[in-house]
């Protein structure tokens, strides 16, 4: 599940993170979607693409717990 953008918030996480709901990463960080630049995830993209360097906990989130924890279920 995710709404199909990523977002470089300039975390420490040396990475995008994927929003997945409205301002809320997988790596469960919360944002104003209004105040920073979201860029449709790309799919199909080369290796240099910057989108290939998701930040670790984003690409390492089962979007199932992601999904639950959001919906307040037992992960």
């Amino acid at each position: 599940m995710t709404t199909g953008y990523v977002v470089n918030l300039g975390n420490g996480h040396n990475g995008f993170c994927v929003e997945g709901l409205v301002g809320f990463t997988y790596c469960g960080r919360t944002f104003d979607p209004e105040a920073v630049d979201r860029e449709l995830y790309s799919i199909g993209r080369d290796a240099d693409h910057p989108h290939n360097y998701l930040c670790y906990d984003c690409s390492k989130a089962n979007s199932r717990r992601v999904r639950g924890a959001v919906r307040g279920e037992i992960a």
